[in-house]
């Protein structure tokens, strides 16, 4: 997954903010994503939930812990329907 710098985008630059696999390395239905700030210190954080053939493995990154080449430490990684095959849609 890779998440870019939304004040330089629109600045049309490219600065990659983070770089790292999110979810279930076996998992190959995509990740959904959302941006939200879940900490309330007025950064974007991402929320990702699995895709399709997946459960449901919502997994929560903030956004100070992300950087370019690391993988970020879940601040919450939870998954409430591991049966259901369909994945989730966080936002």
């Amino acid at each position: 997954m890779a998440a870019f710098s939304g004040s330089q985008l629109l600045l049309k630059r490219q600065v990659t903010v983070a770089d790292f696999f999110a979810g279930d390395p076996a998992g190959r239905g995509g990740v959904r994503v959302a941006v939200k700030d879940l900490d309330g210190d007025s950064r974007a954080d991402l929320v990702t939930g699995a895709g399709d053939g997946a459960g449901a493995r919502t997994d929560g990154y903030l956004g100070r812990t992300l950087a370019p080449g690391t993988t970020p430490p879940p601040a919450f990684a939870f998954d409430p329907f591991a049966a259901v095959p369909g994945g989730v849609y966080v936002g």
